[in-house]
């Protein structure tokens, strides 16, 4: 009798068939879970000015808050060009490049949308140290010379405080407008000027140069917003799903910050190698600075409001702000925040900020 050949063979590679043919339905249905749920893995290039580093992402980078929502998250540092850098979409997200500025991009017809804060506060008018009680309340300020840097925070919340005081901001004060914030202190020191519009990070070589903070921008505007979460509009559904990772990450170093302000401290470190620790806690831990991850939509129409009426921007009647804003990122942040922390108080008081500074009453 001819013995058959192969027969155990071929049932043995139809079995490997069916096999891989399972597991790669298998693998094909794990992956569409995944994508559903957004436990898929996003990369962003994000930049932020060297001068006020990044303490929230910084924060969220070293408690590995990234990590936990399978974000890769690609830390880019600039002097200057951050926003021009967001325009050509060399960055995804501009973290730390005020609100004025990318109000002012908007303003010329730059498709960038806000989905996130991460600073407000700590902006100092500083003077010589002798002068410092000439200064008790804006009137104060009238016939004085005054150097600024164009366009940053506190120029613009500043002007907007003399605006709103009556006190005609060309005429009545003499604004020398200078390229940075050195170029400020050093204009007060050497007497060019009598005030000087600083910023955060400062208040060392402000006092060791004999200046002296007469009053902070937290003083001047109840929401002194700085670096607002800037990304351009047209966003994909999978850019959706990383730019809510990455608020995530944001609120929840928020919290980190609040509660451990060393940490933030820590974190911080690397991104300011070159400097000294006391330094350090100075840019990132001035009890004025205040690092919030919500949008605050309020006061960010409530600042372009103000750069039209100082006469910063023009013609913008056909430009809707609303247009501008994407917050359902940050929204569906915190609901999966309350929903993985049922019994944690903390984000159902982001949640009720977050209903207070971005939905019309």
């Amino acid at each position: 009798m001819r013995r058959r050949r192969g027969g155990k063979g071929l049932r043995s590679r139809r079995w490997m068939i069916g096999f891989l043919m399972i597991s790669v339905l298998a693998l094909a249905a794990c992956g569409e879970k995944n994508a559903a749920s957004g436990k898929e893995s996003s990369t962003l290039r994000v930049g932020y000015g060297q001068l006020y580093g990044a303490p929230l992402a910084d924060i969220a980078r070293a408690e590995g808050f990234f990590e936990d929502e399978n974000l890769e998250v690609e830390m880019i540092s600039f002097t200057s060009g951050g926003l021009d850098a967001l325009n050509s979409e060399k960055i995804d997200i501009a973290l730390t490049f005020g609100t004025a500025g990318p109000l002012n991009y908007i303003a010329q017809g730059a498709d960038f949308t806000f989905i996130g804060g991460h600073m407000e506060g700590g902006q100092p008018v500083v003077t010589k140290e002798e002068n410092a009680n000439k200064y008790k309340t804006l009137e104060d300020f009238k016939g004085k010379k005054i150097a600024t840097v164009r366009l940053g925070t506190l120029d613009v919340i500043f002007k907007s405080a003399l605006d709103d005081a009556g006190i005609d901001i060309q005429k009545d004060v003499d604004f020398v407008e200078v390229k940075s914030v050195a170029d400020v202190l050093e204009a007060v020191q050497s007497g060019k000027v009598d005030v000087g519009l600083s910023n955060t990070g400062h208040l060392t070589k402000t006092e060791q140069i004999g200046l002296k903070p007469i009053f902070w921008s937290n003083d001047l505007s109840q929401n002194d917003l700085c670096c607002r979460v800037t990304v351009r509009g047209n966003i994909s559904s999978d850019k959706a799903v990383a730019y809510k990772k990455f608020m995530k990450a944001l609120i929840k170093a928020e919290r980190v910050k609040l509660e451990n302000p060393k940490k933030n401290l820590e974190a911080s470190k690397p991104t300011f190698k070159q400097l000294p620790e006391e330094r350090v806690n100075e840019i990132v831990n001035e009890k004025h600075l205040i690092n919030s991850a919500d949008p605050n939509k309020k006061e960010v129409v409530n600042t372009w409001g103000k750069m039209q009426d100082i006469g910063y921007i023009k013609d913008v009647d056909n430009i809707d702000l609303d247009d501008h804003f994407n917050l359902s990122m940050y929204e569906e942040a915190i609901d999966e925040l309350i929903k993985e922390n049922p019994n944690d108080d903390y984000y159902k008081k982001v949640l009720k900020r977050f209903n207070k500074q971005n939905v019309q009453s």
